[in-house]
C-alpha cells in the first residue's frame, strides 16, 4: 500500500493557485480575512438559535472518525432539531476539497475540522474561515486556538500501538515505554504498519520527531520499511481493521484517540507514548461561505461548551481544551496505561510553516512513499 503522492501534491499546490486567482484576467482583488465576529449577547444568541433551527441542517467536513463524530453530535441534533451531515476524510483531502470548493465558489461545507494549523491559517488568510469568537472562548486554552478561527475539539497524541495477542511480553514492555527501536525486532518483520505524514497533523509531528531524533532519524524509518513495514494513508482503518484483527502486529503514527475507542470496544489493542509525543488538535471553524451560517455558528457554540467537550473526551478518548474539564476518561483505569509525559504537546507546530510541512512530506515520499 502506498500514499497517493499526486493527491498530496495537488493539495499543496492549492495555496499557490488560490493566491494567484486574483491575478487572472488582470483582476486586482486580493483575498482578505473574514471580519471578526462575537461573542454574542444573550439576545443575539437567542436569535442565532432561532435562525439555526429554521435552517435545520449543518454540513460538517471532518478528519476524526465518522462513528465518533456521529456519536458526539447526537445531543446537538436532539437539542436543536438540526441535522448534522458528515463528510469524513484525511486532513489533506479535507483541505484540498475545501480549498477547491472555496476557490471555485462552490460552497458546500458549513463547519470544517482540520488538524494542521497552517491549513487553518491559510483558510483564514484566504477569507474562507470566519474569525468567530464563541461565548466559551475565554474558558478554552488559548494556545489551542488557531488564527482566531480554529477552536479545539480534542487532542490526538502520537503513540505506538500494537495487538497484545500478536506481540511477545518482552517486546510489549518496551513498546509501552514508547521504544521505537523495538519495532525493528525480527519478531515483527513484515508485521508493522507506518501511518504516513499526510494522514494528519499528529502523523506529521510523529515523523518530524523521529527524523529529528539523533538516535533514530531517517535511517530508522528506512530500516523499518526495509523490514517490510507497510505504509497506510489513514490510521482509522488501519487500527480498526488491520491492527485489531491481528493482520498487523504493531504500528506507528497511531493517534491515541484513534486507538482508545477500539480499546473501549474490546479490541486487543494497546498503546505506548514515545518521548516526545507530538500532539495535534482536531480544530473546527465556520466556513465564511457556509450555506447554513447560523446553524454552523450554533454548532461551534455548542461544541466549545464544557458539556460538549466532556462528551467528546469520553467518546474520542482524547484530551480536550476546556480549562474547567477534568480528566476522568475510562482509559486511565487500565493497569497498563501510562499517560503521555508531556500532555498536549503542540509546541512542535509553532515554527513549522506550510512550506516546511510540504518540503518534509515530499522528502518522506521520496524516501518511503
Amino acid at each position: 500500500m502506498t500514499i497517493d503522492r499526486r493527491a498530496f501534491l495537488s493539495a499543496s499546490a492549492l495555496v499557490l493557485a488560490a493566491s494567484a486567482c486574483s491575478a487572472v484576467g488582470g483582476a486586482t482583488d486580493t483575498a482578505q480575512p473574514a471580519e471578526r465576529e462575537g461573542p454574542l449577547s444573550d439576545a443575539d444568541f437567542a436569535s442565532l438559535v432561532r435562525d439555526a433551527k429554521a435552517e435545520g441542517k449543518v454540513t460538517f467536513y471532518c478528519v476524526p472518525g465518522e462513528e465518533t463524530m456521529r456519536t458526539w453530535v447526537g445531543p446537538f441534533q436532539d437539542e436543536y432539531g438540526i441535522q448534522v451531515e458528515i463528510y469524513r476524510a484525511t486532513v489533506s483531502d479535507i483541505y484540498r476539497r475545501f480549498s477547491e470548493e472555496s476557490s471555485a465558489g462552490r460552497h458546500l461545507a458549513d463547519v470544517v475540522s482540520m488538524s494542521v494549523p497552517s491549513y487553518i491559517q491559510d483558510s483564514v488568510d484566504q477569507g474562507w474561515a470566519v474569525r468567530y469568537r464563541t461565548r466559551n472562548h475565554d474558558h478554552l486554552d488559548q494556545k489551542l486556538i488557531t488564527a482566531e478561527a480554529g477552536y479545539p475539539m480534542y487532542a490526538v497524541i502520537t503513540s505506538i500501538a500494537w495487538n497484545e495477542n500478536e506481540v511477545s511480553a518482552a517486546l510489549q514492555e518496551r513498546l509501552v515505554r514508547g521504544d521505537y527501536t523495538a519495532l525493528l525486532d525480527e519478531e515483527l518483520s513484515g508485521r508493522v504498519g507506518i501511518v504516513g505524514p499526510t494522514a494528519g497533523g499528529t502523523q506529521l509531528g510523529t515523523h518530524v520527531a523521529i527524523v529529528d531524533d539523533q538516535n533514530l532519524g531517517w535511517s530508522f524509518l528506512e530500516d523499518l520499511k526495509a523490514a517490510d513495514a507497510a505504509v497506510f494513508e489513514s490510521s482509522v482503518p488501519f487500527v480498526a481493521n488491520d491492527l485489531a484483527s491481528g493482520e498487523y502486529a504493531a504500528g506507528i503514527g497511531v493517534p491515541d484517540a484513534v486507538a482508545v475507542p477500539r480499546i473501549y470496544e474490546g479490541a486487543p489493542v494497546r498503546l505506548g507514548y514515545p518521548d516526545p509525543a507530538p500532539s495535534s488538535m482536531h480544530q473546527f471553524f465556520v466556513s465564511a461561505n457556509a450555506p447554513h451560517g447560523a446553524a454552523a455558528r450554533l454548532f461551534l457554540e455548542w461544541g466549545t461548551s464544557l458539556e460538549a467537550q466532556d462528551a467528546l473526551a469520553e467518546v474520542s478518548g482524547g484530551l480536550v481544551g476546556h480549562r474547567e474539564w477534568r480528566d476522568q476518561r475510562a482509559i486511565r483505569t487500565e493497569s497498563w496505561y501510562q499517560p503521555p509525559a508531556g500532555g498536549i504537546d503542540v509546541a512542535w507546530q509553532r515554527d513549522l510553516s506550510l512550506d516546511d510541512s510540504d518540503q518534509f512530506i515530499e522528502e518522506w515520499l521520496d524516501r518511503l512513499g
